[in-house]
């Protein structure tokens, strides 16, 4: 059987995929990532998945499983990809995704090209996702646990790369691994899954966006361009975002647009939210999109809707059936043809 090196988080799902592998005859290596930067260590989050709480966790599993355990450092290549990124973004008045942001770059990107340098065969994460080996090659398939179905946030994987990937939890149901995990292994004991952005304490992000992006106060402007109040920044603010506003009107008003060339952010009622089209950069497509009845969504709780695509050059057009939500700049369009992840890129602007 082959060698898999396995990303462990120390969370239930890849200490269960490790368990999985070994299960099968692979010859299994788990491997915990240090990714936060040297001066966010005192800001470390135990629910994050790169904590040290985590690494501990993810140690003990190993020993438990009697497979090697080793700590790689990545933290430059997270604070380049991911953490700067992630306030470069913000800076220009985009929301970018981080998980997104990790998954293309470190975990199956930096990850992958160290674990087949040093002999591994695969790599593989407990992420909810699946790929099928067809005769055209492989595809990125949703799993058959829809709930928490992760696909979304693996669409910038290379699709060369797809053949190297292992997803052990493709076939298994969320609720039976947490069960499994927490009679087996004692170290689950109150263990809750991580929801926070790693690097961010409290998941407080415009405390920490405050520590680079100087504040900048500006108008918040009706769509009639009527001045409505004022905001410390664009960069707080996020298209859809209705909470925090801090506006006296007769109605909800919700961010409709940030503009950081004025200064501005415009606000105004939930359906002006709703938009038929976008154009995307940073496509990635892992087969094609064209002449096939497409679904697609922009959020990833975001319900999928019908749509079709054109790509002009680097730019990808993506039209909706029925008005979507929230088409934010910096988030993903992802694409699909059924159960298959055709592809997606970042959002650009909805037109």
């Amino acid at each position: 059987m082959s060698t898999v090196f396995v990303a462990m988080s120390g969370g239930f799902d890849s200490s269960f995929a490790a368990r999985l592998l070994k299960e099968h005859g692979h010859k299994v290596v788990g491997f915990t990532f240090v990714l936060l930067p040297k001066g966010m260590a005192d800001t470390d989050n135990p629910k994050a998945c790169c904590s040290a709480a985590s690494v501990n966790r993810a140690r003990r599993i190993a020993h438990d499983l009697s497979i090697p355990h080793y700590v790689i450092d990545l933290r430059d290549e997270f604070e380049r990809y991911v953490i700067t990124r992630f306030i470069d973004e913000y800076r220009v008045g985009r929301t970018p995704n981080p998980c997104i942001l990790c998954n293309t770059f470190i975990k199956f990107g930096a990850f992958r090209d160290k674990a087949a340098a040093l002999g591994a065969d695969q790599i593989a994460t407990g992420h909810y996702a699946s790929i099928d080996i067809a005769p055209d090659g492989p595809h990125l398939k949703k799993p058959a646990d829809k709930t928490k179905d992760q696909s979304y946030f693996l669409y910038g994987i290379k699709r060369d790369w797809l053949a190297s990937i292992l997803f052990p939890l493709a076939s298994r149901i969320k609720s039976e691994t947490v069960e499994k995990m927490q009679q087996e292994h004692p170290h689950y004991a109150g263990v809750r899954e991580s929801q926070d952005i790693c690097f961010i304490p409290q998941g407080d992000y415009r405390a920490f966006l405050r520590q680079f992006v100087p504040l900048k106060k500006g108008e918040i402007l009706s769509l009639e361009g009527r001045v409505l109040g004022h905001h410390e920044g664009v960069h707080l603010y996020t298209v859809g975002q209705r909470r925090g506003l801090r506006v006296p009107f007769s109605e909800p008003l919700y961010v409709l647009e940030i503009d950081t060339a004025s200064n501005t952010v415009v606000v105004g009622p939930k359906e002006h939210l709703e938009k038929t089209s976008l154009v995307a950069s940073g496509i990635n497509l892992l087969a094609d999109p064209h002449g096939i009845p497409l679904t697609g969504k922009v959020r990833y709780r975001q319900k999928e809707q019908p749509c079709s695509c054109s790509i002009q050059g680097d730019r990808m057009f993506v039209r909706f059936g029925v008005p979507v939500s929230s088409v934010t700049p910096g988030q993903s369009v992802v694409l699909y043809d059924g159960d298959t992840v055709m592809g997606g890129g970042t959002v650009d602007r909805a037109l």
